[in-house]
């Protein structure tokens, strides 16, 4: 997952800056105020990073169970551990699979779904 991490910095790192300081800056209504920053990373990262987008097709329901959790125990957050961890769960699956993929794309002399080289198609 860092490799993911590493390529949404490579590709989106403005907007993870300007979503990152926006959150830092407005407290308890950073929710509602970076709405549109938190969106436009998201775009980005589904453009650029094959992988997020993947996982975003894969995990929504587990992630969107995560965020309602979240939301509903804004104040003790540790009581969404549970949803936490299948978050992670699927997204590793998500990874594992992609990895595999690729492998046996190389193996074969293919490239990875919606890559030539270095660039998106």
């Amino acid at each position: 997952m860092d490799q993911t991490l590493d390529e949404v910095n490579k590709h989106c790192g403005e907007h993870v800056q300007a979503y990152a300081s926006c959150v830092d800056s407005h407290g308890e209504t950073w929710k509602t105020d970076c709405l549109g920053l938190r969106k436009a990373l998201t775009e980005c990262s589904d453009k650029n990073v094959t992988l997020m987008k993947m996982v975003r097709l894969s995990c929504q329901p587990v992630i969107d169970r995560y965020q309602e959790c979240l939301g509903k125990n804004s104040q003790t957050p540790h009581v969404c551990i549970d949803a936490l961890r299948d978050l992670y769960e699927c997204t590793e699956s998500v990874g594992q699979m992609m990895d595999k993929m690729n492998s046996l794309q190389r193996k074969h002399g293919e490239l990875a779904p919606g890559k030539v080289g270095n660039k998106e198609v």
